[in-house]
């Protein structure tokens, strides 16, 4: 009795060993796909607990992106790896049926899955671990070198950084062993033996959830599309996603289904052996396979945005920094309209020479600020109260004569006449009204060095008005209660080249000479502030990277899954095919284009969401300062294409372990 009790718990580990080895096909894509999501969570742990990254210059928005970047990939990872498991877990019923059925009783068989649970945790932590540790400087570099920042540093491994991937890993595989050990505990060896064919239930009330799908749908392209540029466009964009991701799921699972339902019901149309056989087909594999066909559209989506988003702010990433600022070194001087100006352009140019720096992009104007409301075609008093940065707009008020000197074009205005520049959206408006002074619009000018043209913005703009004289101008500044003889701004900027030690000395210099010209309102050098952007758009770059691997990684594994199951699904369908008459190569030629209108359903989404949410990531990118529309729409149809073909080969590769599966019953 006692050798008895104490032999299945000796032969238990070897047993779950041979388990694993037995089911390659199936363990292999787990083990794989843990171990890339532990060594991503690794290195991202490893880069945060290194002390470097507290001390680098320009790292701390690189720093604060690299921690959200990293509590989203463990967010991401626990549900996926759960999700992975549950493939596991649905192709095992079979053979722990069997072994109850044989006579291994639950608590033996709760003990062999313990023993799975920990060899995979063993191989896959190993694994992370080890290529964690060899890898994990090179991504530091890669890290650093799209952060601009200084790449000869030294890189240390923190053992808490490997503690907490292990308690991490160890939190997953106990939650997902729980899971099994409930699912295998409550079931008799009858259930198990059938359960690993059983598919996903029908949903119930599938026209109630199609139309809920369908409208959710709706709502989330309808707020992609209508999204501004304004203070709430991330609150918009995480619902718009919400909603997508809601609506898909509905429309797979029972959209999908309502739609073939309604194609049965046409018996014209249905009982012909072509469509009978596809619209059964499909039917079938809908009502079992409709959660996993969304989450491929969803992870399709997610693929081809990071991979956009990603390649475009590289692209674009030095104009995105440098439009920013209007020039590297910025003079700004307030007062009257009689600032010295020339005796200060020397004063720059001969500081220049001195310290062998060279002054190139040169830009000044004069003008008078005035800030006030908008509202259609007139500009209105503002006394303060309302929000600044979406109800206020500025007004730059200038004449002919200094529009000229700062443009270079010669420009002729009747004294009702103005010209008109808008940062953001048009003007568009043949008159324009200062309260109650009224000018007819002669030309709308859509470039202008003072600011960058952004016209998807909808933050506070700036509207730079040009008049015909002085005594225009003077007319205007009394109606907004401004002293134009006393308010005039005057900037100056332009690009240094040279020697970094050089550029350095002569900001120095200048920053003392200027603090003592008339009217002195500030000097600026954004070397630093464009460091901490680049820095900042390098640490996303980095994250874009990383999680598009992420992602196509848990797209590829899905499929692949899918794939096995519904091989051994579609052994026994073949069998009952070929029992009714239809020969081999009908039968292989039905699958086919089953499999292949299933799996081009979730491509053809994807696609449908990306072009509808490009203007949504079009309105994101502007709050970092990227309005290159052709750029983007460019590298998402490259995005599409590039992505379709990647899917068609994984399609491909994927689709061979089905059929390998399926010739098996041959």
């Amino acid at each position: 009795m006692t050798t008895a009790k104490k032999r299945p718990a000796g032969l238990l580990p070897r047993m779950a060993v041979s388990n694993i080895r037995k089911n390659t096909t199936t363990y292999l894509p787990y083990i794989g796909v843990s171990t890339f999501a532990m060594f991503t969570y690794f290195v991202f742990d490893l880069i945060l607990k290194n002390d470097i990254m507290y001390t680098l210059p320009k790292g701390g928005y690189t720093l604060m992106l690299v921690t959200i970047g990293f509590w989203l990939l463990g967010i991401i990872m626990v549900p996926f790896l759960y999700y992975t498991n549950s493939f596991l877990i649905k192709r095992r019923k079979k053979e722990l049926g069997l072994y109850s059925m044989l006579g291994l009783e639950k608590k033996h068989i709760g003990i062999m899955m313990f023993w799975e649970s920990v060899i995979v945790y063993i191989c896959v932590m190993a694994a992370a671990i080890v290529l964690g540790l060899v890898f994990s400087r090179l991504i530091f570099l890669l890290l650093l070198n799209l952060a601009k920042m200084q790449v000869n540093v030294t890189f240390s491994v923190s053992p808490a950084a490997i503690t907490q991937t292990l308690l991490f890993y160890a939190f997953i595989t106990a939650l997902n062993l729980t899971v099994n050990l409930i699912q295998v505990g409550k079931a008799n060896p009858v259930e198990l033996m059938s359960d690993s064919r059983k598919g996903e239930k029908e949903p119930r009330h599938i026209l109630l959830w199609s139309i809920i799908g369908a409208c959710a749908l709706a709502a989330g392209y309808s707020l992609a599309i209508s999204s501004k540029l304004a203070v709430q466009v991330f609150t918009d964009f995480f619902l718009a996603v919400f909603l997508v991701v809601l609506g898909t799921y509905f429309l797979f699972t029972s959209g999908s289904i309502a739609v073939l339902r309604f194609l049965k019901k046409r018996k014209k149309f249905y009982y012909r052996p072509e469509h009978f056989v596809t619209v059964s087909g499909m039917l079938y594999r809908m009502k079992k396979n409709a959660a996993s066909l969304s989450n491929i559209c969803v992870f399709s989506t997610m693929v081809i945005i990071t991979a956009v988003c990603t390649v475009v702010v590289y692209l674009d990433m030095d104009t995105i920094v440098s439009s920013n600022f209007r020039r590297v070194f910025e003079i700004t001087c307030f007062g009257n309209a009689d600032t010295d100006s020339p005796a200060l352009l020397q004063d720059v140019a001969a500081l220049a020479e001195e310290n062998h720096v060279t002054l190139e992009e040169e830009f000044l104007f004069d003008s008078i600020e005035v800030r006030t409301l908008k509202d259609e075609n007139s500009f209105l008093f503002w006394d303060g109260s309302s929000n600044m940065f979406t109800d206020m707009e500025i007004l730059l008020l200038m004449t002919q004569d200094e529009y000229e000197l700062m443009s270079g074009t010669s420009v002729s205005l009747a004294p009702d006449e103005v010209l008109v520049y808008s940062s953001g959206p048009d003007f568009a408006e043949d008159t324009i009204l200062f309260q109650t002074l009224e000018y007819r619009v002669k030309e709308e000018i859509y470039e202008c060095g003072i600011s960058r043209k952004t016209p998807n913005s909808a933050f506070a703009n700036s509207y730079v008005v040009i008049f015909s004289d002085p005594g225009e101008v003077s007319k205007v500044c009394q109606t907004f209660q401004v002293d134009s003889t006393q308010s005039h701004t005057y900037f100056y900027g332009f690009h240094p080249q040279g020697d970094e030690a050089d550029i350095d000395a002569f900001s120095a210099a200048l920053s003392q000479r200027v603090s003592t010209a008339p009217g002195f309102a500030g000097y600026s050098d954004h070397r630093g502030e464009m460091a901490d952007q680049r820095s900042m758009y390098g640490g996303l770059l980095f994250i874009g990277i990383f999680f598009c691997i992420i992602f196509l990684i848990c797209l590829l594994i899905i499929m692949y899954y899918k794939q096995l199951t519904e091989g051994f699904e579609d052994q026994k369908n073949f069998e009952v095919m070929q029992q009714v008459g239809m020969s081999d190569t009908e039968i292989k030629r039905t699958i086919r284009t089953q499999i292949s209108m299933v799996f081009g359903l979730p491509l053809a989404g994807a696609f449908l969401h990306t072009a509808v949410g490009m203007r949504m990531v079009y309105m994101l990118l502007g709050a970092i300062g990227f309005f290159e529309s052709a750029l983007l729409m460019g590298c998402t149809v490259a995005g599409c294409l590039v992505f379709a073909l990647v899917y068609s080969f994984s399609y491909k590769r994927t689709s061979m372990a089905y059929y390998r599966i399926v010739r098996q019953m041959n």
